[in-house]
């Protein structure tokens, strides 16, 4: 008598799980969860504060060539409306805009207010030339999570104008 291939085989038996190995498997799955959170969430707030900096430093250069391209002078203004309470000088949390110095605006970038921006010296703006100097030197803007300390960039700019991002809150 010929033998059908087992694929023909009809089983009584019905496959599948228990609920005892569904468990296991699940209590693994959130065992591994809990222990990548906090690395994850370290690592969301990182891209955050990169994201912040990039930004920052890229509206600063577009202000300069802005400037330059016009010939007048332009102002990077900190927003304050993210917040119910008035912000202290150099706090620049709920974002930037450039605007003229009518005061109309070229562009903004908001932000939600869960980062620290904080500007050194403080101030509320930065003045472009009309030969796109930011007329203040010296400046170093800090990001960082608010709250923590885990995550800090600063971008350090020079008297002549040069931006450069460091892994700390100083441009030592």
């Amino acid at each position: 008598m010929k033998r059908l291939p087992f694929f023909f085989v009809h089983r009584t038996h019905q496959g599948g799980y228990t609920l005892a190995e569904l468990c296991v498997v699940l209590a693994i799955c959130a065992t591994t969860v809990s222990l990548a959170a906090p690395a994850l969430g370290q690592w969301f707030w990182r891209l955050r504060v990169e994201a912040a900096v990039q930004t920052w430093a890229s509206d600063l250069q577009s202000a300069r060539l802005q400037a330059l391209r016009r010939g007048e002078l332009l102002q990077l203004q900190r927003l304050s409306h993210c917040l119910n309470t008035p912000l202290p000088t150099g706090d620049w949390r709920c974002g930037w805009q450039l605007t003229f110095k009518s005061g109309r605006s070229l562009f903004s970038s908001p932000l939600a207010g869960e980062l620290q921006v904080q500007l050194y010296p403080s101030q509320n703006s930065l003045d472009i030339t009309p030969l796109g100097e930011a007329v203040a030197g010296g400046l170093r803007l800090v990001v960082q999570p608010r709250g923590s300390q885990a995550v800090v960039r600063s971008i350090c700019i020079n008297t002549t104008g040069r931006l450069r991002v460091v892994s700390a809150g100083s441009c030592t």
